[in-house]
């Protein structure tokens, strides 16, 4: 069985030396480049690629998907871009191949990672017989002829390529065009226009293409995301009780459909938010589209933060409750920001991520390190993480502290940017009751002052300071 590997490329000088590298030991690698004016072509054939530079570029990816496939004589193709590299490794690709072959099976879904977060995506069928029955279409966001969507179990990471930024708009001008010379024959193209006028905030144009789209849709997944976008134009567009009904006609369609599960939550009054969010939490994302999931922001976003704003005095009266609690022990600030904890107790360390904010905090006691490193959980008596769990994979965090100690830390009712997620009390109980023993929770409400504060009247947005030993 030969295997060749397939990559069209432009300007990808800063990319695909981590493509190529990834997918060696295939019988022949493919690089149809469509007009590069830096070194990349350069670079694929010092990694042995077969390049080829008779392809003029016309703003349409499935001609030039299949003009480099028709260079490929191998008896499988993998497809792959320059933002793209194969986590596996060759030999397991010809081990999937060996079982498609077995089965019959002419094409394979490859998953797709986020490099910055690890968070998964969606599936692509990048690995495909070469017969002439397959091929690709749509001039952008294209797919094959023929997809069985048999699942491998491969994946792929990707990063957003430097080359974007030269053609930053060349996906909604190739939709715009595709869709106004074919009105009447396009689908999905539709439901990506109405994406593309969406992250624009051009909601009522946005509106307007999901609609069309919607009347001749066909596939159960694209609709319940069409319907989502829908509700989210229509909720920015104050049109609640609209966004509500075509919230809920999406998980109609698809009723583990954790996001949509999630913005009925953030939608609804406080009753129903709870019922949403315990939904949410046993959704499967079976036969989602595309999974969103917010990713952790990297170091440099939070020294950008705190270096815009290191002002923590909102949170004092949080902080002098913990520093009540604790009185005389030894404490470990995990995620500390600016060390505006360190105040308020004696015996006091912590580390954060950011060196801007370590830097600002300048204690004597205070370092640069990662939440997901054990090595920086030493023998302090409590563990107070305040403004973190929200932020990143917080059950690898709560497995670093040490069984049996205790910890304090807030949890956020709010969403933000910044925030992964957002909590209730019992969602936060649930989420953590197989590591942590609750033993008292405090709610602090946001003052008008602009303050987190225990006493305050009830406000939808609050923090929850909770107690707790770890099991």
């Amino acid at each position: 069985m030969k295997l060749s590997v397939s990559i069209i490329a432009r300007n990808e000088a800063e990319s695909i030396a981590r493509c190529l590298q990834s997918v060696q030991g295939a019988d022949e690698i493919v690089v149809c480049d469509t007009g590069s004016e830096d070194r990349t072509v350069e670079i694929a054939k010092e990694h042995g690629a077969a390049v080829f530079t008779d392809y003029q570029w016309n703003d349409d990816f499935s001609a030039a998907r299949n003009h480099c496939r028709q260079k490929c004589t191998g008896d499988w193709i993998l497809t792959i871009d320059c933002d793209n590299r194969l986590v596996q490794n060759i030999a397991a690709v010809r081990r999937e191949i060996e079982i498609a072959d077995a089965a019959g099976a002419k094409t394979l879904s490859i998953g797709v990672l986020f490099e910055d977060s690890g968070l998964f995506s969606h599936w692509l069928p990048f690995l495909y017989k070469n017969d002439p029955e397959i091929c690709w279409k749509g001039a952008v966001h294209n797919y094959l002829t023929r997809d069985e969507k048999r699942l491998s179990k491969l994946t792929i990471s990707c990063w957003h390529s430097p080359a974007h930024a030269k053609d930053p708009g060349r996906s909604f001008r190739i939709l715009k065009r595709v869709v106004a010379e074919n009105p009447d024959g396009l689908v999905r193209e539709k439901y990506y226009l109405a994406r593309e006028y969406a992250s624009r905030q051009d909601f009522d144009i946005a509106l307007y293409w999901f609609r069309e789209y919607i009347k001749k849709a066909y596939w159960g997944p694209e609709m319940a995301d069409a319907y989502l976008f829908m509700a989210r134009c229509l909720w920015c567009t104050q049109k609640g009780d609209e966004a509500r009904a075509h919230c809920l006609t999406a998980i109609g369609i698809d009723a583990n459909f954790q996001e949509a599960l999630l913005f009925m939550a953030e939608m609804s009054g406080p009753k129903n938010r709870d019922r949403w969010l315990l939904f949410s939490e046993t959704a499967n994302n079976q036969d989602v589209l595309f999974l969103r999931a917010k990713a952790e922001w990297q170091s440099k976003q939070y020294d950008e933060q705190f270096a815009a704003d290191s002002d923590m005095s909102r949170y004092d009266a949080i902080h002098r409750e913990i520093a009540a609690i604790v009185g005389e022990a030894t404490v470990l600030d995990i995620g500390c920001g600016v060390g505006a904890l360190g105040k308020h107790i004696k015996n006091y360390s912590g580390f954060d991520f950011s060196p801007v904010a370590v830097k600002i905090a300048a204690h004597p006691k205070v370092w640069t390190g990662s939440a997901y490193d054990k090595a920086n959980f030493n023998g302090a008596e409590y563990y107070v993480s305040t403004e973190v769990l929200e932020h990143l994979d917080d059950l690898k965090v709560l497995g670093n502290v040490p069984a049996g100690k205790k910890l304090i830390f807030s949890v956020p009712s709010f969403d933000d940017p910044s925030h992964i997620r957002t909590f209730t009390e019992d969602s936060m109980r649930r989420r953590y009751k197989d590591l942590l023993e609750i033993q008292r929770v405090t709610r602090f409400n946001w003052t008008e002052a602009r303050k987190w504060d225990k006493a305050a009247p009830f406000s939808n947005s609050h923090i929850l300071l909770v107690q707790a030993a770890k099991r």
